[in-house]
């Protein structure tokens, strides 16, 4: 076939619950384009030359043909910025030093200060990086910048054990440190959208089954996230959400976050099969998901993959409202060929008449 609609208009279209000319397709390569960017991971996730990084995402671009790219670098980035000590294999994820937490008790949460992500490290990468990408695809090309939530930034800082039990026994001192980290992420968030991101995504991972209690999230996050997202919007930016979670609280998003999209690997808490959720859920929010990135986006055969994506859009392509794409991040070591399968997918069975 012949597209009708370049990325950003089928993104676009889609984000209005429409029926574009076919379902747009977004594979999370993210950290994958550091491979036809020639940078080893460790220097695209310290992103010693944003240059070259928007090299790589638009020669990923004209390689697998994907609608879109999100400024997602690692989950590290937020909380690097704040001080925490992060390690950068050459061939692996970026991540903080674990065995030398950044908070190592409940006193420690009054080490988070103010910053100003503008300016500080990697976080005025992304927003250089996202500025980069607008001059040369903003207007062929979705572009959706990234931030990651309080919680899982300060979860990175503290360790996740330990921080789960300060939410319930020092949510004073907690709640002091988010106050403080919301304002960088409003911020951070602004700034992306600013620089030429049409839609900010929040990856708010904790409101999910699989991490914390509905109620738990709500009383921490649910107000920081209302805050981030009516900033976006203000700045004329889509607000996406992401979770890869299991159960993701759909309901407590929508009341706190209002959000266009959602990227996700499985379904809402309150329905139990995908066919459900497109009935509850698709008239509402665009589904950005959900093919499973290691045992199909990785290691899938060709056949598995097309099954894989055809399945998807028999359930959700009908009515708009659906952007194919992989539940969480495609593996930046994983086979570039599988990313471009997932693309020639829609266009072989998502084409809307």
């Amino acid at each position: 076939m012949t597209d009708r609609m370049n990325g950003l208009e089928r993104i676009a279209t889609t984000f209005q619950l429409k029926e574009p000319d076919r379902v747009p397709v977004a594979p999370l390569v993210c950290g994958a384009s550091h491979r036809v960017a020639g940078m080893t991971y460790g220097e695209w996730s310290r992103m010693t030359d944003v240059d070259a990084m928007v090299r790589g995402h638009v020669d990923a671009l004209d390689l697998i043909g994907h609608d879109g790219v999100v400024m997602l670098v690692d989950l590290s980035v937020e909380a690097h910025a704040f001080g925490c000590e992060v390690i950068f294999p050459e061939n692996d994820t970026a991540h903080p030093n674990y065995d030398d937490p950044f908070i190592k008790g409940p006193g420690d949460y009054k080490k988070i200060k103010k910053i100003n992500a503008r300016k500080t490290g990697r976080m005025k990468g992304v927003i250089d990086l996202t500025a980069g990408l607008s001059k040369v695809i903003g207007k062929t090309h979705g572009i959706v910048g990234f931030v990651y939530g309080s919680l899982g930034v300060l979860s990175m800082m503290r360790g996740p054990e330990a921080f789960f039990m300060d939410l319930m026994e020092h949510p004073k001192e907690v709640m002091e440190a988010i106050n403080i980290m919301d304002e960088a992420l409003i911020d951070y968030a602004v700034a992306q959208a600013e620089a030429g991101a049409h839609s900010v995504c929040y990856d708010n991972l904790y409101a999910s089954q699989s991490i914390l209690s509905k109620e738990l999230w709500e009383k921490f996050e649910g107000p920081s996230v209302k805050k981030v997202c009516d900033a976006i919007r203000k700045a004329g930016a889509f607000v996406s959400f992401h979770n890869c979670g299991n159960g993701i609280y759909f309901d407590m998003t929508e009341k706190w976050g209002n959000p266009t999209a959602i990227s996700h690997a499985y379904v809402a808490d309150d329905v139990d099969s995908w066919e459900e959720h497109k009935a509850k859920w698709g008239k509402k929010i665009t589904t950005i998901g959900w093919v499973p990135p290691g045992p199909v986006a990785m290691l899938g055969t060709p056949e598995e993959i097309e099954e894989e994506c055809k399945a998807e859009m028999d359930i959700f392509a009908k009515g708009g409202g659906f952007i194919l794409s992989t539940g969480c991040e495609f593996g930046p070591n994983a086979p570039l060929r599988n990313a471009k399968r997932i693309v020639e997918a829609s266009k072989k069975y998502g084409v809307y008449q």
